[in-house]
């Protein structure tokens, strides 16, 4: 495992991955600090929190785990991934790994776990960078969201809270990402093919027509985060959209581990 976690944090994706969300926080707070609100959000913010963007350190960093999670956090969920064993297969290293006494089980667990680990860093490298960046650039202070006053303490509690259900709720995304590793030797197939089905199903989530078909679509309730900032908390859609997630990840999970026990890699 440890073995396993060192080579993927050397590798220069995960270095440019991480480097890339840690700077994006840098660049909306220059750009919330260089520009002037007028507090009508040009009706681009259906959510309500770009408007409280400004306020504080803490409103600024919900903005920024709003502003990645619909598709850059999960580009690099899926980055983390759909890279492991596909890259393995690429350069050939999979079939020395696998002359090991090491089952082959074993082996896709400890890949998947590291990809997992580096896909909560990047959403926990989100949350500081906005954190260090809002200090700077607005200050500290409670959080006034869309339905009230969050204290600074209470506040932190629940921005860990949101980051927990927004790394769930890419979940399907990861196993997605990883089935594809399995069955592609190209990395770059199986991480472009996962963002690619994210597309589509985004874009199908909003097609009225679908009817009930849409609620069962693993990012249906992918805003659902949004009841923790209320005071109580609401829990309704945002339960529903975790255990929406199981199914989905065991499908993708199931298909991998039943591809890659049968699949041959030693020729």
């Amino acid at each position: 495992m440890r073995a396993e976690l060192n080579r993927q944090l050397r590798r220069r994706r995960t270095l440019l991955g991480l480097g890339g969300l840690a700077l994006v926080p840098v660049l909306l707070a220059l750009a919330f600090a260089l520009t002037t609100g007028d507090g009508d959000g040009g009706g681009g913010d259906p959510t309500g929190l770009f408007d409280l963007t400004r306020l504080s350190a803490l409103n600024f960093t919900i903005t920024c785990v709003a502003a990645t999670a619909p598709f850059l956090l999960l580009s690099v969920i899926a980055l983390f991934t759909g890279d492991p064993v596909s890259s393995e297969a690429s350069w050939g290293s999979l079939r020395y790994l696998l002359t090991r006494p090491v089952s082959r089980t074993r082996l896709l667990g400890r890949k998947l776990v590291v990809g997992l680990g580096l896909s909560v860093t990047a959403g926990l490298v989100v949350v500081l960078a906005g954190l260090v960046a809002g200090t700077i650039a607005f200050g500290w202070g409670p959080v006034e969201t869309p339905f009230g006053v969050l204290a600074e303490g209470e506040a932190i509690v629940r921005i860990l809270a949101i980051l927990g259900c927004v790394l769930w709720n890419g979940a399907w995304v990861a196993c997605l990402a990883f089935a594809l590793s399995v069955v592609t030797d190209e990395p770059v197939g199986a991480v472009a093919g996962t963002i690619v089905l994210v597309i589509v199903v985004q874009i199908m989530d909003n097609i009225t027509a679908l009817g009930d078909i849409r609620m069962w679509l693993p990012v249906h309730e992918s805003s659902a985060w949004l009841g923790l900032l209320a005071d109580p908390p609401r829990w309704g859609d945002l339960v529903r959209g975790m255990w929406l997630q199981i199914p989905w990840a065991a499908l993708f999970l199931g298909f991998a581990w039943w591809r890659f026990l049968r699949r041959d890699v030693l020729s």
